[in-house]
């Protein structure tokens, strides 16, 4: 069995729009990057500045500080990571940090 605190958790991070409009960018918007990574390892990674760039066009008018609140809770719970080139960071979507959600469906769901 699944530990119930880790659904939880990937259930309380994920139930703030913006933590699920940033996953959302960083998995099907890369076209709208300004700020490209050197690196093969960052390649599909977005820098804060083209998240709060994106996130303000779309009138999600939020701090920097807010932002990195975001991204703090949805790395700390592997939905993101974190990539360093130099002194610019990258996030990218982790799709194995939606697996302990998937596994848990696939149980509760079981016959």
């Amino acid at each position: 069995m699944i530990k119930n605190s880790h659904v939880t958790d990937t259930f309380r991070v994920l139930q703030d729009p913006i933590r699920i409009r940033i996953i959302e960018m960083l998995q099907f918007d890369r076209e709208r990057r300004e700020f490209l990574p050197d690196t093969c390892e960052a390649k599909d990674g977005f820098c804060p500045m083209d998240i709060l760039t994106i996130l303000n066009e779309e009138g999600i008018n939020i701090s920097n500080t807010k932002l990195s609140y975001h991204l703090k809770e949805l790395k700390k719970n592997h939905l993101i990571n974190l990539v360093k080139e130099g002194k610019r960071y990258f996030y990218l979507f982790n799709k194995d940090g939606l697996e302990v959600i998937l596994s848990w469906i696939k149980n509760v769901m079981e016959e």
